[in-house]
């Protein structure tokens, strides 16, 4: 075994006093989770009914004007328009609007 030198020593120390330094966790954490409400008659709803919320699948319309585009030289270069990937648009309706 060889003797430990004045630098390890000073390592050692120096990992016991930042492991000491270390926080403990937090409080707020430990919290339980709040009981979920009840609700009676839906209290969320607005004057117009309920809010709900559909989703339309679409493909994004988008464009380029390519790599050979500068738009120094004033040229008439027209976008090129290609469709891209399919996005969800949210829809957002009321249940008691759709009743006569």
């Amino acid at each position: 075994m060889s003797k430990p030198t004045v630098s390890t020593l000073a390592g050692g120390i120096l990992a016991l006093a930042a492991l000491a330094a270390v926080p403990k966790p937090a409080s707020a954490a430990e919290l339980p989770l709040p009981a979920p409400a009840v609700e009676h008659g839906a209290p969320s709803c607005g004057p117009c009914g309920c809010l709900h919320v559909s989703y339309e699948h679409h493909r994004e319309l988008l464009s380029t004007y390519g790599i050979h585009f500068d738009p120094r030289k004033y040229d008439q270069t027209q976008p090129h328009y290609y469709f891209g990937s399919v996005r969800a648009y949210p829809r957002y309706w009321c249940d008691q609007a759709l009743e006569p």
